[in-house]
């Protein structure tokens, strides 16, 4: 804790309210802050369940400070149950700390970022969390406190984040479980629809000959609604009728398959073909 300097008395005002003086160590103690996780931790209000840093956490947050803490992408990698998540919480922390805020915990779905809420709070590591009227926390946006969400929040075309030039800066972002969160950003951005739906109609009417070429019997299964056949629309006919697909995607963007994702897409001129 900062010390303050000798002598100096803190003075009550004359209403009787505490007034610090400037050299006050508590005013002091309040100012600096904390950036290294592992000093982090041992100042945490933990609960008392809670026990000192594992080794492992221990070695991970110490090389991350003093080697990696400055770039851009880093990836962790510890057995199941050897405290990743604690990790990412306290490197997070670190970089509200330091003023690189707004930072951002990412989980695959609702449950786990529910779960890892309940965990800052063990530990005493403070949150904030998406409005009841899905707005940001102030506390998010200033960088004070990190936000807790799940993917589906944040990689969507009405993202709540916005979009483009009008998307939150975030300073930093922790992917938990970076697998999962791939395979999760990868569905929330694609669409998909099934044979009663007028989009599936004006695709197979774009692509049929392309698809039939690549298989007249697997053609005819797909027609007849088999679930079990697939067959990918190659990409250079994809660019070759973009336009034509891009006109069927504008008329269903309101459908509740299309509208999450649209905007995403839209202009990359080139998102990815579709499998029949």
């Amino acid at each position: 804790m900062a010390q303050g300097t000798p002598g100096k008395q803190c003075g009550l005002a004359a209403t009787g309210v505490y007034q610090p003086s400037l050299r006050s160590p508590w005013l002091s103690a309040r100012v600096v802050k904390k950036i290294n996780p592992v000093e982090i931790y041992d100042s945490l209000d933990r609960r008392s369940e809670t026990g000192p840093l594992r080794p492992s956490q221990k070695r991970v947050l110490s090389d991350w400070f003093s080697t990696r803490k400055d770039e851009r992408n880093n990836i962790i990698k510890l057995h199941t149950g050897e405290g990743k998540t604690l990790i990412g919480l306290l490197i997070l922390q670190s970089k509200i700390n330091s003023n690189d805020g707004p930072c951002l915990y990412i989980c695959p779905n609702k449950y786990l970022a529910e779960q890892v809420r309940l965990e800052a709070q063990k530990f005493g590591i403070p949150i904030c969390e998406i409005s009841a009227d899905n707005g940001l926390p102030e506390e998010f946006i200033a960088g004070n406190k990190m936000l807790i969400t799940h993917v589906q929040k944040v990689f969507n075309g009405r993202t709540i984040f916005g979009l483009g030039n009008q998307s939150v800066s975030v300073g930093a972002v922790i992917l938990d479980d970076s697998h999962a969160c791939i395979d999760s950003i990868k569905n929330a951005l694609t669409i998909k629809v099934d044979r009663n739906h007028s989009l599936y109609n004006k695709a197979m009417s774009i692509f049929e000959d392309d698809i039939r070429e690549q298989g007249e019997g697997s053609f005819l299964e797909i027609e007849s609604g088999d679930y079990n056949t697939m067959l990918p629309i190659p990409y250079w006919i994809w660019y070759e009728k973009r336009n034509e697909i891009s006109r069927a995607l504008i008329e269903s963007r309101d459908d509740i398959e299309v509208k999450f994702v649209w905007s995403i897409i839209k202009d990359s001129g080139n998102y990815s073909p579709l499998s029949a």
